[in-house]
């Protein structure tokens, strides 16, 4: 089957699908689409199916209105965020430095592969060479470890090192899988993915977090479950516009949701206070709510994530220490010493923000990306 094709057929799978959860024919389906093209979120076929645009008593505020196509996702960010101030945002080893140096908190850093003959404290024990590190973590007493490249993203290149095997030279990681040690050095050299991997950046080596235990009592699985919280930056005023909750899944050891192909979960949360609603599975027609946790059977709703109030409070206090970023992207671990802040993220995945009814675009983001956006740069605005 070409390509044509196949999305004729999904086409054709997800009107049928739309149908079936609203009644609503095809042609109609057909109609509103072509609707989306003059309300300025660049919306097409794709994002009508995914968000489930087509049915009208799932959506919040202005509804379809609200929305942000896929064709936005990066144009949003770089319409904020101007390319010389996000390094921060790229480079693990820049973020900790700034962020630590401001009292943000950040998770706590063991040792750092960076060649060089200079290095701070707060990157924990200096390893210069690729010798150095093999050493470092053949020694059982260091581990475990999460281990993670200074640049990149997507989890490309990290690995959760539970322990040592000194016989098969080999780690054990969190999954029970085995990783040889000289395959996880070829790591600090060679990029794993060239578009988001830069091994020169460095590595990091992380003092693993233990997740919250009011989440551990409620998902009956000991991994992070972290929070994606999106925020509009500007001088004196932070403003949260939208966050969900990642919830890792048995046997998953990481929450990604990488569009639902994970077997993770994804959940609402009430800005105010912190409250779990609406929590699914993957993306519209084809996904379904999903109202108990699947290993525990224990409710998502009404459910609070502990030290919600201090999420915030992180998010507002970030706002000063990245300035001239008019969008933070906020991945924030729930752990059993609080939040604590894993990484700032520069162009933010939009698609898992939507998925629960809110649109990105509401007409306060709107108002905000038409006081601070280039327009001459980034003429789609002036469409908003």
């Amino acid at each position: 089957m070409n390509g044509l094709a196949a999305r004729v057929a999904e086409f054709r799978e997800s009107a049928g699908l739309a149908r079936e959860q609203t009644g609503k024919p095809a042609l109609t389906q057909l109609r509103e689409i072509r609707a989306l093209r003059r309300i300025g979120g660049e919306c097409g076929a794709t994002d009508y199916y995914r968000y489930k645009l087509y049915d009208e008593s799932w959506l919040f505020g202005r509804g379809a209105a609200d929305f942000m196509g896929w064709r936005l996702q990066t144009r949003f960010s770089l319409a904020l965020n101007p390319r010389n101030v996000v390094l921060p945002a790229w480079d693990k080893v820049a973020f900790t430095l700034i962020a630590s140096a401001a009292g943000l908190p950040v998770a706590p850093i063991r040792a750092c592969y960076r060649p060089g003959s200079r290095h701070s404290d707060v990157l924990g024990t200096h390893l210069a060479s690729v010798e150095a590190v093999a050493e470092f973590l053949r020694d059982p007493s260091v581990l475990p470890l999460f281990a993670k490249p200074a640049y990149s993203q997507q989890g490309f290149g990290a690995a959760h090192l539970a322990s040592y095997d000194s016989a098969s030279d080999s780690f054990e990681l969190a999954d029970n899988t085995r990783l040889p040690v000289p395959e996880f050095l070829e790591r600090l050299t060679q990029s794993c993915d060239a578009r988001y991997h830069r091994p020169e950046a460095g590595y990091l080596f992380q003092q693993p977090l233990r997740v919250a235990p009011e989440i551990a009592a409620l998902t009956d699985w000991p991994a992070l479950c972290s929070v994606r919280i999106v925020c509009t930056n500007e001088p004196g005023h932070v403003t949260p516009i939208r966050a969900v909750w990642k919830v890792a899944v048995r046997p998953n050891h990481v929450d990604n949701f990488s569009l639902g192909t994970k077997g993770n979960l994804i959940g609402d949360i009430d800005l105010s206070k912190g409250e779990v609603s609406r929590m699914v599975d993957g993306f519209w027609p084809s996904t379904q709510t999903q109202p108990l946790h699947p290993t525990s059977g224990k409710p998502f709703a009404g459910f609070r994530l502990p030290g919600w109030r201090d999420v915030l409070a992180c998010c507002e206090q970030a706002g000063s220490v990245f300035p001239l970023m008019g969008v933070h992207h906020w991945d924030i671990a729930l752990t059993d010493r609080g939040p604590m802040i894993l990484e700032l993220n520069d162009i933010g995945a939009t698609e898992m923000l939507q998925v629960h009814g809110h649109g990105l675009l509401t007409a306060q983001t709107r108002s905000f990306l038409k006081r601070r956006a280039d327009h001459n740069a980034h003429p789609w605005v002036n469409a908003l």
